[in-house]
């Protein structure tokens, strides 16, 4: 086992205690913005942490990196002699050029030395890797399902193109090309792959990648079909903050131009597809306060799903769009439709083009 791996098996818990954090419940006061309310969370059985109020994120190590305010090599030294019994610190570990043995991957000393490139930076570079390998992979019966399930949707296949949908045709080839390509470090803290170091999207096979920019900035997976028992329907990145699908459409947009907000990424691609302009929350559950602004020059329609928790988000975003005084107004579904690409495809049918995926 090598060092980082032996300090992510320290718990955040007793990390945060030893900072002189003031953790009750497993949240604190968040001390990376101004908090008047416990924002901060510590999640145990990952070794991480995130903030509902400044979307700050990270482990255990970060943790102390950031209170701390010290780089990323010096606060693994640190923590290495407080929490790894018998550890010395060695004269070659200081030095710039390390040994790659019993230490962490090659590309991450690159990256924590010579700070090459941000963290956003590398994780769109393994999203996109990512992104590619699954395209060149060999079309298989898992990628046609897939495309037979969006085609039932009501997708069409310049929708699934506009969107740069894919799917992971073999989950093994594809996990041995990115820990081949990236340290485990990067992998992780990008939040495609667990502290178990397996890639987390194994039952979510179909990708829906989020762009700024141009860039991939997220991803999230989805079962095709009707998942088993016990399975979401959707996977999200582990630890990494969520960000609006979409978002790139909103600088096209006119002033006074409509755009609608909806809750899943699909819902989103069936408006766009229909000739409206739309951005998609991901879930009903997150909106974080500074997105608001990227809205002022719009008049937005909320048009989330037919269920409890849309209704209840709904109401939440109309006061925070009051109070930035946005203009907005609310859609509602009839009765008998889930969601807005429910009612589209119930409306209009399925698509039964043929296509390639």
């Amino acid at each position: 086992m090598n060092i980082l791996d032996e300090l992510n098996q320290v718990s955040i818990l007793q990390v945060a205690e030893d900072l002189g954090l003031d953790v009750k419940r497993q949240r604190m006061i968040c001390p990376f913005h101004e908090d008047d309310t416990p924002s901060l969370v510590l999640y145990p059985h990952t070794n991480s942490f995130y903030c509902f109020g400044c979307a700050k994120t990270g482990n255990a190590i970060s943790l102390y990196s950031e209170i701390k305010k010290m780089d990323i090599k010096s606060t693994i030294q640190e923590m290495a002699v407080e929490y790894i019994p018998g550890f010395q610190q060695s004269k070659k570990f200081a030095k710039k050029k390390l040994p790659t043995s019993n230490l962490f991957d090659v590309a991450a000393i690159r990256r924590i030395q010579e700070r090459e490139k941000p963290t956003e930076e590398i994780h769109s570079q393994i999203y996109e890797a990512f992104r590619n390998f699954c395209l060149q992979q060999q079309s298989n019966e898992l990628s046609q399902s897939a495309l037979a399930y969006l085609k039932q949707r009501g997708f069409t296949d310049k929708t699934i193109k506009d969107f740069n949908l894919f799917v992971i045709k073999d989950y093994t080839e594809v996990t041995w090309y990115l820990k081949q390509h990236f340290s485990t470090l990067d992998l992780q803290e990008s939040g495609l792959y667990n502290q178990q170091n397996n890639l987390i999207f194994y039952a979510h096979s179909l990708i829906i990648p989020y762009y700024r920019e141009g860039r991939i900035v997220y991803l999230q997976g989805r079962v095709i079909g009707k998942p088993s028992e016990g399975t979401n329907r959707y996977c999200f990145l582990n630890n990494q903050p969520l960000t609006l699908f979409n978002v790139d459409a909103l600088k096209k947009t006119k002033t006074d131009e409509t755009v609608y907000v909806t809750e899943g990424a699909f819902d989103c691609m069936r408006l766009v597809q229909e000739g409206k302009t739309a951005v998609s929350l991901g879930t009903a559950n997150i909106f974080k306060k500074e997105w608001a602004k990227l809205f002022k020059r719009v008049n937005v329609v909320f048009y989330l799903d037919n269920d409890k928790a849309g209704h209840k988000a709904a109401e939440e975003l109309e006061k925070i769009f009051t109070h930035f005084n946005i203009s907005s107004t609310r859609k509602n579904l009839p009765e008998n439709y889930k969601d807005v690409n429910d009612y589209y495809t119930g409306k209009l049918g399925s698509n039964e083009q043929l296509g390639m995926f």
